[in-house]
């Protein structure tokens, strides 16, 4: 579920490019149907253009920056080594420890 977000600002990023293209490319007048603006002029949608380029790159960085978070390991919690003295307190059981990561009898 945490992937789709990423999975949507990618698509956006591309139409956005798609559409990018298309503005600097194509004439106005030859621009297909699904892209806005007046078809009866000469030229091409530069500051459309640039914005949809921009638009395109924001997407892609927030989506890249977004699963680089997901992906970046967690930070591990401290591992507790429990020391013993003989053989006794091995067949014991287990030392309690505390949560500052000393055992009951003081060793750490």
């Amino acid at each position: 579920m945490k992937w789709l977000g990423i999975i949507l600002l990618t698509i956006l990023g591309v139409v956005a490019a798609i559409v990018a293209v298309e503005y600097l490319t194509v004439p106005i007048h030859s621009l297909p149907s699904f892209i806005p603006g007046k078809h009866r002029a000469n030229g091409h949608y530069h500051k459309r253009g640039v914005v949809a380029a921009v638009i395109a790159l924001a997407a892609f960085v927030a989506a890249g920056y977004w699963a680089y978070r997901l992906r970046r390991p967690k930070e591990a919690a401290p591992v507790v080594v429990a020391t013993y003295d003989s053989a006794a307190q091995v067949l014991s059981g287990p030392p309690t420890t505390t949560g500052d990561g000393s055992n009951e009898e003081g060793t750490a």
